[in-house]
């Protein structure tokens, strides 16, 4: 197989087609994971605000009355109405136990009721808020909601809301929250299938990109090969019929390459007037016959003819006459010659006839066959009809001789009949 190298048609296909697709996937990945992300996280965010409320009517309901705290002895104890809710975790526990959601009461920054454990194991009660939350909600008096906020170095998806009495006084917070990372879980499983999407939408395009870039290079490579041999002298060569078969434009220069490789043949091998072989191709055909013949001993044989007289055809009836009596044997002999061999036009009113897989006796016989129907049939030109002319020929049988000695060998034939008056065959 051919090497690609890297800055060939392939690569660049490739690059032009499968590096935009990447980048829009990953783009759109992108956007679709940020507002999953986000729209995961707003759910969190009221699904947390949602729960503190829940937690708040309970305690209201349970527990009529305001806030307040007892302060003795450097001990706090809060209370709601009559009752002391510090210190009675049951109402917390079954929240966190139901929901998997951390709960903290704050009486000012200092948390007297909490779900959440340190390292020891211990409830974190009688610690501060984060500053920065004491700043936001109770200073300000209104709800916040955090994406990460440090607890214990454990980062919360936390929501706090003021608590507040009848009266509107704030006298501390409440908390409602779950690890970042149970958050930050939910996210990557529901980012998941998008991933997956996108990856296989990669995959899909790229093989979609590589499959169709490879057929569309292999067309071209085709074609570059067909050229290549057309130009260094194969008129030949022959065209892969995959890319002839394409219906696109590929399809469409590969005919039209098929069609300069015909017209430049019929421009170098053709002789203009007549449309037969020239001499040039004749050689070359001939060599090749006799090629075969050394290789696998089918035999061959050759006949140099020449019309008789045709000088008193110019002379009487002018050289277009001539030309149209030359195109009306070429015809004769291309017809003649179908499935037996080539006729060439060998030079002026000199035609050479190889006959392939004939023997001496055959070729004879063929020839003469080929003089009666040009004796018998007449050509017509303006007033002139039918004007008759005849052949003599020179038969050899081929042999592994060179060329150049068996066409001469032909041609003293042909001489020879000439001289013997015409109109006959010589071998």
């Amino acid at each position: 197989m051919k090497k690609i190298e890297q800055n060939s048609l392939y690569w660049a296909l490739l690059r032009i087609s499968i590096i935009p697709i990447v980048l829009l996937v990953l783009v759109i990945t992108a956007l679709s994971t940020k507002s999953l992300a986000d729209s995961i996280g707003q759910e969190a965010q009221k699904g947390l605000k949602n729960l503190s409320n829940t937690i708040l009517m309970m305690y209201d309901e349970l527990y009529p009355g305001d806030y307040h705290v007892i302060n003795e002895d450097g001990s706090v104890t809060l209370f709601k109405g009559e009752y002391q809710i510090s210190g009675d975790f049951s109402i917390v526990d079954k929240v966190k136990e139901h929901t998997d959601a951390d709960v903290t009461f704050f009486y000012q920054d200092i948390r007297i009721l909490t779900t959440i454990m340190d390292d020891q194991g211990g409830r974190m009660t009688g610690t501060k808020s984060n500053p920065v939350v004491t700043k936001d909600v109770l200073e300000s008096g209104e709800e916040a909601f955090y994406p990460s906020v440090l607890i214990d170095n454990k980062k919360y998806f936390a929501y706090y809301a003021p608590l507040s009495n009848s009266d509107g006084s704030c006298v501390g917070m409440i908390f409602v929250g779950k690890p970042s990372e149970y958050v930050d879980g939910l996210v990557r499983r529901a980012i998941l299938p998008i991933l997956l999407l996108a990856i296989t939408a990669i995959l899909l395009a790229g093989f979609f990109t590589i499959r169709f870039s490879g057929k569309l290079v292999d067309a071209i490579r085709k074609m570059e090969e067909f050229l290549e041999k057309v130009t260094s002298g194969n008129l030949r060569a022959q065209l892969d019929l995959n890319v002839l078969r394409r219906n696109d434009e590929l399809g469409g220069m590969g005919k039209h390459a098929v069609m300069m490789q015909k017209s430049l043949r019929e421009l170098i091998e053709q002789d203009i007037l007549t449309k037969l072989y020239n001499r040039r191709s004749g050689e070359k055909m001939l060599a090749q016959v006799q090629s075969d013949f050394r290789k696998t001993g089918v035999p061959f044989s050759i006949a140099l003819g020449d019309v008789d007289y045709f000088k008193k055809v110019n002379d009487t009836y002018g050289h277009e006459c001539g030309d149209i009596v030359l195109i009306h044997l070429a015809d004769k002999l291309k017809a003649h010659m179908h499935r037996k061999g080539f006729a060439v036009r060998w030079g002026g009113e000199e035609f050479l006839l190889i006959f392939e897989n004939y023997g001496l006796e055959d070729t004879v016989k063929s020839v003469e066959e080929l003089m009666e129907q040009i004796r018998n049939t007449g050509i017509d030109y303006q007033k002139e009809k039918g004007i008759r002319i005849t052949m003599t020929f020179g038969i050899v049988e081929g042999s592994k001789e060179k060329i150049d000695y068996i066409i001469r060998e032909a041609d003293e034939k042909l001489y020879l009949g000439k001289k013997q008056g015409r109109d006959r065959v010589v071998y």
